[in-house]
């Protein structure tokens, strides 16, 4: 209890909260001001528009928690013992990391004002390609850094060669190249600006560029594939579906097989096979009486 509390001989009390807000802080302050013989200590950073940053410019007058104005005749000094590091703290750290960027957050606008122009000052010696950039953003709103990394990535296996070409032999007497008659295939290392296209994989910090065929050969990876087959129901001739698909698409391969004891519907002559998209894609008619298959394979690749 502080109105219980016996000051009459010399005493030292720490007391809480540092902002002299409220508190058992602020009314052993309003007890206390008017005697010069006593002292305040803040110990601490003080925030604008405190009662403890108020009385560090040694004002007249202070004004109580009850709202009476009182002189203040006590002494009032400041020391840092804070959690919080100061500038010169905060200026070697920044100057031993040496970041492409700096954000000054938390803390007192004026404040954090001198030090982002202190830190300006400070790198005002380097070139300006050099320089961090220093933003003191308000709250809530968007800061954007804008980071650049080189990558690079061996380029492995069969993407490391250009397509094999002939080997020339030495030019004849009329100037012309002579080519063996063996045209002896060389593979060529790819030229500066031209495309790669493979499967970029990282590991422990190390990236390689392959193709899929190679992927087993120089990483721990194996590629895998799906096998799909969907039964369509086509009640119809061979010669109805093959008129439907060129209808839809270019370039069908087309085979045909005799059909089999096995086979269900022989009366259309056979399993007859159309290649879409390369032969990535496959319709088989005939080899199920009333249905058409389709059948393509799934890849991560």
């Amino acid at each position: 209890d502080v109105n219980g509390f016996d000051d009459r001989g010399p005493s030292v009390v720490f007391a809480s909260p540092g902002m002299l807000q409220s508190g058992v802080s602020r009314q052993l302050f309003d007890r206390w001001a008017t005697d010069p013989k006593n002292g305040v200590l803040i110990a601490g950073y003080a925030v604008e528009h405190t009662l403890a940053k108020e009385i560090m410019s040694q004002p007249k007058e202070v004004v109580t928690m009850e709202g009476r104005r009182q002189p203040l005749n006590a002494l009032v000094d400041y020391v840092s013992f804070s959690a919080h590091v100061d500038f010169v703290q905060n200026r070697d750290f920044i100057t031993s990391v040496n970041p492409r960027n700096i954000i000054l957050v938390h803390g007192a606008k004026e404040e954090m004002g001198r030090l982002k122009g202190a830190l300006m000052m400070n790198y005002s010696k380097l070139p300006e390609n050099k320089r961090p950039t220093i933003a003191m953003p308000p709250n809530e709103v968007d800061v954007k850094l804008i980071f650049t990394r080189r990558r690079s990535a061996k380029v492995m296996g069969k993407l490391a060669e250009s397509p094999a070409v002939a080997e020339e032999d030495d030019k004849n007497e009329n100037g012309d190249a002579a080519i063996d008659r063996n045209e002896k295939k060389m593979a060529q290392p790819p030229r500066e600006g031209e495309s790669v296209r493979g499967i970029l994989v990282t590991q422990q910090n190390s990236s390689k560029i392959v193709s899929p065929e190679d992927l087993s050969t120089y990483t721990p990876l194996r590629v895998g594939s799906v096998s799909s087959r969907l039964h369509v129901p086509f009640a119809g001739k061979v010669e109805t579906l093959r008129l439907f698909l060129n209808e839809m698409f270019r370039g069908i391969e087309e085979t045909q097989e005799d059909a089999t004891e096995d086979a269900d519907d022989k009366e259309n002559g056979g399993v007859v096979t159309f290649s879409l998209h390369g032969g990535q894609v496959q319709v088989i008619a005939g080899k199920t009486k009333g249905v058409a298959t389709v059948e393509w394979d799934c890849s991560s690749v």
